[in-house]
C-alpha cells in the first residue's frame, strides 16, 4: 500500500469516527427555553439531570425542555452555582442516553486542538460548529475559562464543547461583544465537580428537588393555542377587537382594532403577534435618522414588542415569546399590547417620518389594512403663500 493511500484511509477513518462521535453527543443535549429565551443543556444522568448555564436556568422555573428524541417536557431548576455560570435542571422522564462527566472529561488539552460546540445557536436546533482551542487557561476576574474560536451564538450557552474523541472540554458560557472568534467555556473538570457537588447536596437533603412544582407544571399545562384563543375571546367580548378571519387548525387568526389589523400565530413552541404600522417608500427606507429613532423606541417605549421591516416596505410592530409557562394573563397581554401599539403608533410613525403636516389615509374604502403615508401637498401650500403675500 502506498503512502498516499494509507494517509487517505487514515483520514477517512478519522472522519467517520468524528461523525459517529457527533451523532452520539448530539443525542445527549437538550434545548431549554423560558419566557426570556433559550439555551442548551447536557444530560448528565439517566434520572433526568441536565447541566446548563446559570444564565440559561437562573431560577426554579419551570422551563420547557426538548430532548434529542423530540420529546417536549417541563423541567425545574434544582440548583444554581454561586461561583460559576452553571446550574442543574431536572425533568420528570428517564434519560437513558446521557453524558458521564465522571469518565468522559478531557484531562489534558492544548492550544490548537480541534473542538466542537453542540447546541442550538439562535434557535437552530441541534447544530454543531467546529474550531480550535485558542487558550486553555484564559483568566477573567480571577476565574479561568477555556477560550475557543468556535462559532458561538445565543442559544449555544450551556452546551458542551468536546474534542474529537467526544470528551468534555468545557460548557459554553459566553462570547465577547463586538468580536468574532472569542468564545469562552467553563472548564469541563469544573463542571464535573459541580455535578458531583449538587448530587451530594441532594443526597444529604441540603437541596430538595422541587418535584411538586414539576408535577403541577406537567398537569396544569393547556395547549398554547387554547390559551391564546381564550385571550382573544375575552378581548372580543369586551369590544376591544373583532375577529376578522381565523384558521384554528393552523393556530392563526386575524384581528381588527379600530383602523388597524393584527395577526396572531401559535407554532413551533412560540406565539407571535404582529401588525402593520406603515408602508415605507424608498426615501423612508433610506432615512437613517428615522430608522435609528425606531430602534431607540424598541427599548424605551414599546415594553417588549419591537419595530421591524417585513419585505421591502412594511413597517410592523411585533412580539414573539415562547409558549413555555404561557397562562391566560400572559396571552391576554400579548394580544392586547400588540393590538394597542399598532393602533397607537400609526399616527406617531407618520409624524416621526414627515412631521405634523403629514396625514394618514385610514378610510374604510380601499384600505389595505395598514396606513398609507401621504406627504403634505407642498405645491398648494407654496401657491397659497404666494397669493397671501400679493394681498
Amino acid at each position: 500500500m502506498t503512502t498516499e493511500s494509507t494517509a487517505s484511509t487514515e483520514t477517512s477513518s478519522h472522519d467517520n469516527s468524528t461523525r459517529s462521535m457527533i451523532r452520539a453527543r448530539t443525542g445527549q443535549i437538550v434545548l431549554i427555553q423560558d419566557s426570556k429565551g433559550l439555551g442548551t443543556g447536557l444530560v448528565v444522568g439517566d434520572d433526568g439531570w441536565i447541566l446548563t448555564n446559570k444564565h440559561v436556568a437562573p431560577s426554579v422555573g419551570p422551563f420547557r425542555v426538548i430532548l434529542a428524541n423530540g420529546q417536549n417536557v417541563h423541567g425545574v431548576g434544582v440548583h444554581q452555582s454561586a461561583h460559576h455560570d452553571l446550574a442543574i435542571v431536572k425533568v420528570a422522564v428517564k434519560t437513558p442516553d446521557w453524558f458521564d462527566t465522571n469518565k468522559d472529561c478531557a484531562e489534558e488539552y492544548t492550544v490548537g486542538e480541534e473542538v466542537f460546540a453542540l447546541g442550538h445557536p439562535r434557535g437552530c436546533r441541534f447544530s454543531v460548529s467546529r474550531g480550535i482551542i485558542s487558550n486553555p487557561h484564559r483568566e477573567f476576574e480571577k476565574e479561568y475559562f477555556v477560550q475557543t474560536d468556535v462559532a458561538i451564538n445565543p442559544g449555544n450557552s450551556g452546551g458542551p464543547l468536546v474534542n474529537a474523541n467526544g470528551q468534555l472540554i468545557g460548557i459554553v458560557t459566553m462570547t465577547l461583544s463586538w468580536s468574532q472568534g472569542l468564545g469562552f467555556c467553563v472548564p469541563g473538570d469544573t463542571a464535573a465537580d459541580y455535578v458531583r457537588y449538587v448530587r451530594r447536596l441532594v443526597r444529604q437533603n441540603v437541596v430538595k428537588i422541587p418535584d411538586v412544582l414539576l408535577a403541577n407544571a406537567q398537569e396544569a399545562e393547556r395547549p398554547a393555542h387554547e390559551v391564546v384563543r381564550g385571550a382573544i375571546d375575552v378581548l372580543a367580548e369586551a369590544g376591544k377587537i373583532a375577529i376578522e378571519e381565523e384558521k384554528p387548525e393552523e393556530g392563526w387568526a386575524k384581528l381588527k382594532r379600530k383602523n388597524s389589523e393584527i395577526e396572531i400565530k401559535v407554532e413551533n413552541d412560540t406565539v407571535r403577534a404582529w401588525g402593520r404600522v406603515a408602508k415605507l417608500g424608498p426615501s423612508e427606507r433610506g432615512n437613517a435618522k428615522l430608522l435609528f429613532q425606531l430602534l431607540q423606541k424598541n427599548n424605551s417605549e414599546l415594553g417588549g414588542p419591537c419595530f421591524y421591516i417585513d419585505g421591502e416596505d412594511d413597517l410592523r410592530i411585533g412580539l414573539v415569546r415562547p409558549t413555555t409557562g404561557l397562562d391566560a394573563l400572559q396571552a391576554f397581554w400579548v394580544v392586547d399590547q400588540v393590538s394597542h401599539l399598532v393602533d397607537d403608533w400609526t399616527a406617531k410613525v407618520t409624524t416621526m417620518a414627515f412631521g405634523a403636516a403629514a396625514t394618514v389615509n385610514t378610510t374604510a374604502e380601499g384600505n389595505p389594512g395598514y396606513p398609507i403615508i401621504q406627504l403634505p401637498n407642498v405645491v398648494n401650500e407654496i401657491a397659497n403663500a404666494i397669493k397671501n403675500d400679493k394681498k
